[in-house]
């Protein structure tokens, strides 16, 4: 049974105390269930958290936090990190551990309470154990103790076994124990390692059922807007309301800084007030997608929706275009519950891929967030990068998340023993998220890949990326004037009757993709203003640009490409006629003889 005074109380223990939220519930619960001694804090611990002290709300970082609403009334708090070695939640407590530490010299002849206890958790645990139990068996109300521990991850990183060194097996073993020890829940003993990730702690740990983990995540709109509100802004402007230095109120402000957590808000406030200029909608827009890229460390980009962009401005691909407005319906109408949770986009090179899923984003009116390789050589460094992705982009949502280069990006549940099993856990991070049904409607899931064969059949399925929706080349005269047109009128280049008529009976027949058409249009501009043409693109300077053109692109290979998004198609109508009545078997036997004659080059 715990005792009364140890008890969390989730929604107000105290007139002073705010009511907790997320994972401030989560962590409550679980420590008041008493089966737990042991808790891994993970997610946004380096933000900051709200404190309620009578009328007055201030926000303070997550070790203070912890102090001050979880744990005020504890016999003792203590903290440790293997650089700063134990430290104390207040002079007092630290006055009576030294006092008991002289009398532990005494008997064991040693000289911590001159030297200090040791820093390295190795010699300081049995000192520890020593403390827990003597002060258990002194106090006639006992308030327990509770140990927080940072950084973690340099005591038992995720390192093989045959990799670890005796100090990390040793600390492993002592985390262990402390956590199945039925002595320290019963002594009300509580340790906390608070770490940004905890793919960077030992698996043994984490795997463990007497650990519990709780997820800090990135504040939601409700926690933006209390910030907002709390008076921090005025108090950083000199007093000044808000009105007097921001186009926007708390209230318009909240939703526009999704996905960034308290303190970097604070940061992109401070840069413009402090700097004398005023909260725009510009500064707001630039500030966040900095923010939010150098969150996640340069290894994603952020765009918000562009006003005028829609899917106008694509040519040809009639049938992706239809189903892309379908889908932009259904957002705009918040028609949520039977939207898609991911939509894989095939197509060979070039096609226009990324172009048309930047179009369908502005039409929905919602921000992009482009992963790309993430990968890093360095131990622990890929989990925790896709720790953060994976965390702002849920905090982002409504939000559509694309992925370029998707066979590559999410590799493969197999992944290779070479990399010591990275490559799986971050597949399966993957597929954990990306198939979260609670999270249908914030995150709209694009993977992008010229070789859908090589994407993981997981992540293929209904519930991920079950609706495939490949774009092909131009397919006749009228696609192939539709993209000069578009592309023309896209980098402002005028085009004469006569080179309409030029292109389609010269280039009808040739499947040729947007960025073919831009890169013809450039050279004709190119030689239209050599020429001093006033710029002006002529029937000659284009018939140059055509003749000189050259595809460098193995054409073999384009095939191959255009073939594998035909047969990764989920429905006949979003294919070029040739292929709806196609033979599938015959195009699937077709399929592997380009794959092994590409595989022999």
């Amino acid at each position: 049974m715990v005792p009364e005074s140890t008890v969390i109380n989730a929604e107000v223990a105290a007139p002073s105390r705010l009511p907790l939220r997320g994972w401030g519930i989560e962590l409550a619960r679980r420590w008041n269930s008493a089966t737990y001694s042991l808790f891994v804090l993970h997610g946004n611990i380096f933000d900051v958290f709200p404190v309620q002290n009578g009328k007055n709300l201030s926000y303070v970082p997550l070790k203070a936090f912890l102090a001050q609403r979880f744990f005020p009334e504890r016999e003792y708090l203590l903290f440790y990190d293997i650089g700063g070695g134990l430290t104390f939640g207040t002079a007092e407590m630290q006055k009576r551990f030294f006092e008991w530490l002289e009398i532990y010299d005494q008997v064991e002849q040693t000289n911590f309470h001159q030297q200090g206890p040791p820093r390295d958790l190795i010699r300081l645990a049995p000192l520890l154990r020593r403390f827990f139990v003597r002060v258990a068996e002194e106090k006639t109300k006992w308030k327990g103790i509770t140990l927080i521990i940072d950084f973690p991850e340099k005591l038992i990183p995720p390192s093989e076994e045959a990799g670890a060194t005796v100090e990390e097996r040793m600390n492993l073993v002592t985390l262990l124990k402390w956590a199945a020890s039925p002595d320290l829940r019963q002594m009300d003993v509580g340790i906390l390692l608070v770490t940004e990730s905890a793919s960077k702690l030992h698996a043994d740990l984490l795997q463990n059922p007497h650990v519990a983990q709780i997820r800090i995540d990135i504040p939601d709109s409700e926690d933006r807007l209390r910030f907002l509100q709390s008076g921090w802004a005025e108090a950083m402007a000199d007093g000044r309301a808000f009105s007097e230095w921001s186009d926007f109120s708390a209230l318009e402000l909240a939703p526009r800084t999704a996905g960034l957590n308290l303190l970097r808000i604070q940061h992109l406030l401070a840069e413009a007030v402090r700097n004398g200029a005023r909260v725009t909608s510009e500064h707001v827009a630039i500030s966040k997608k900095r923010l939010i890229e150098e969150f996640c460390q340069g290894l994603v980009r952020f765009k918000d929706p562009k006003p005028g962009v829609s899917l106008d401005r694509v040519a040809t691909h009639t049938a992706a275009k239809a189903k892309f407005r379908e889908l932009a319906w259904l957002i705009k109408n918040n028609k949520t519950d039977v939207l898609e949770r991911g939509v894989l986009v095939p197509g060979r090179v070039g096609v226009g891929k990324s172009f048309l899923i930047d179009c369908f984003a502005s039409e929905c009116g919602l921000p992009v967030m482009e992963i790309a390789e993430f990968r890093s050589k360095w131990v622990g460094d890929t989990e925790r990068q896709q720790v953060r992705i994976l965390m702002t982009v849920r905090a982002l949502g409504p939000v559509i998340v694309v992925v370029d280069e998707a066979d590559a990006v999410f590799g493969s549940r197999e992944g290779g023993d070479e990399d010591g099993g990275v490559s799986g856990r971050v597949f399966a991070a993957f597929a954990a998220h990306i198939g979260d049904s609670t999270l249908r409607g914030r995150e709209l899931w694009v993977a992008m890949t010229s070789r859908p064969d090589l994407l993981a059949i997981d992540m293929k399925r209904q519930g991920r990326f079950g609706l495939c929706i490949p774009l092909f080349p131009a397919q006749g005269p009228d696609d192939i004037v539709e993209l000069f047109v578009t592309v023309s009128q896209f980098k402002k280049i005028k085009l004469e009757e006569a080179s309409k008529v030029y292109i389609r009976e010269n280039l009808g027949a040739r499947a040729l993709t947007g960025s073919d058409v831009e890169s013809i249009l450039i050279r004709a501009k190119e030689r239209a203003v050599l020429a001093k043409h006033d710029e002006d693109v002529r029937l000659g300077d284009l018939e140059e640009a055509v003749n000189s053109f050259i595809d460098p692109l193995d054409p073999n290979l384009l095939a191959l490409q255009e073939l594998d998004a035909v047969l990764a198609c989920s429905d006949r109508r979003y294919l070029p006629e040739r292929y709806r009545t196609a033979d599938r078997a015959m195009l699937v036997e077709e399929f592997a003889r380009m794959k092994m004659r590409a595989g022999k080059r």
